[in-house]
């Protein structure tokens, strides 16, 4: 008996020991522990009022086309080159940053956020490009893509479904972003995830805001040219195949151009404008921005600028990731993995690389606008861009190269992100 209690005694002290081990290190581990968890919550703190910063230069920038170019120029504005502290997010405050750059019609912000006892601060850099056209095909309604309507080096987009069917099926290019559903590409047809395959297709993607053309400033263009409401008078005169004619501009509600190749503007880069709805037919092609306010139907066959030589957008590469590999010459352009040249010929790789029997002529060198639907029921192919604010349909060759460079006159300022990156922030004293 004597010898367990003997034993006792010790186990007792052995566990005072430990305790007194144990005890202080569970009360280190949890200080440190709401330290850690502290930090984290002032630190998200700080990272959110660095995202409210950029959305606050972003709706600066959108305010209007002035302020957006006064930037661009290179002038900074009062209150965002860090010469303002913010308060009006709880949690803590927040400065801004505005430039032009990296790159011409690009601004780049900087948002740095600190929470309220002013231990933490976060600092993100998002980079805009002002495009008023951010894809090659743009539908305000559905879009159909067929083994016909070929699209390089741009992506399409559609406020509603797009509908891939025939070869379309089978090209996996370009990137296809709906507002809706990309059918049947999305196979549960529904707007929750998956809702993309993060190479060739989006369902329920943002689709950027549409610019606000200003039609008045392009109309009084094309007015100005004689090439507003042009149409074929009586079946035989066409709108303007001597140096110079006479020309009323009268709007047509129905307006039919016949051998619109003919006319000798074709070449000028002149604004082209419909007030109605317009048909071409015959002999197409010409180069300019071309606004149709109704529906427009082609037939018939484009005739401009064989051989044509156009710039190739440098990101061209990222419309073909499925089908991309070291190999060159798998579309217009290519020179292999994840890479592309500044210029293409066309025609010059045959149907094998752009996707058709289309020829080596134009339909468009430039912008043509579709404010009702567009039917193309003759050939079309375009290099600029397309953008339908009605529905796209027909079955004529319509193959896009898209030219990200297009500018138009537009009301509002349209911003799409380049870049995102959390950076570290600044060393500038705060105001």
């Amino acid at each position: 008996m004597k010898n367990k209690k003997g034993f006792i005694l010790p186990a007792v002290i052995m566990a005072f020991v430990l305790l007194l081990l144990i005890v202080p290190a569970m009360v280190r581990w949890v200080q440190d522990d709401t330290k850690i968890s502290t930090k984290d919550q002032k630190s998200s703190s700080a990272f959110n009022l660095a995202e409210a910063a950029v959305d606050r230069a972003y709706w600066k920038v959108k305010s209007s086309t002035t302020t957006f170019e006064s930037i661009r120029a290179g002038t900074t504005l009062a209150g965002y080159r860090f010469d303002t502290t913010y308060y009006d997010v709880p949690g803590g405050s927040y400065r801004i940053s505005i430039s032009s750059g990296p790159s011409a019609d690009m601004i780049t912000v900087v948002g740095e956020g600190r929470d309220s006892n002013k231990t933490e601060t976060r600092s993100v850099k998002v980079v805009y490009a002002n495009t008023s056209i951010p894809g090659a095909i743009i539908s305000g309604g559905m879009l159909s893509a067929t083994g016909n309507s070929v699209v390089h080096w741009g992506p399409i987009m559609a406020m509603n479904d797009i509908t891939v069917s025939g070869a379309a099926l089978s090209t996996h290019f370009p990137r296809k972003l709906s507002k809706n559903v990309v059918r049947p590409l999305d196979t549960t047809n529904d707007l929750n995830p998956p809702n993309t395959d993060n190479l060739e297709w989006w369902s329920n993607y943002d689709v950027p805001e549409l610019p606000q053309f200003d039609f008045t400033t392009m109309r009084s263009s094309a007015a100005a040219t004689g090439t507003l409401n042009c149409q074929t008078s009586g079946g035989s005169v066409k709108c303007c195949f001597a140096s110079s004619c006479t020309y009323s501009g009268a709007a047509c509600t129905n307006c039919g151009v016949q051998n619109l190749n003919n006319d000798s503007r074709i070449n000028k880069n002149y604004t082209w404008y419909w007030d109605n709805n317009t048909s071409w037919s015959g002999q197409n092609g010409l180069r300019g921005t071309i606004i149709v306010r109704g529906n427009l139907g082609i037939t018939g066959s484009d005739q401009y600028c064989p051989n044509c030589v156009m710039a190739v957008p440098s990101t061209a590469w990222q419309e073909y990731q499925k089908i991309d590999t070291s190999a060159s010459n798998q579309y217009p352009g290519d020179t292999g993995l994840k890479s592309n040249a500044a210029t293409y010929t066309l025609g010059s790789c045959g149907s094998s690389c752009e996707g058709g029997a289309t020829g080596s002529d134009l339909g468009v060198y430039g912008f043509l606008y579709v404010g009702g639907d567009f039917d193309r029921a003759g050939d079309s192919d375009i290099y600029g861009a397309l953008w339908v604010v009605g529905n796209v349909a027909g079955a004529g060759n319509a193959t896009v190269f898209y030219d990200g460079s297009l500018k138009l006159p537009t009301l509002n300022v349209v911003l799409v992100k380049q870049s995102w990156q959390e950076t570290s922030p600044s060393s500038i004293s705060w105001p």
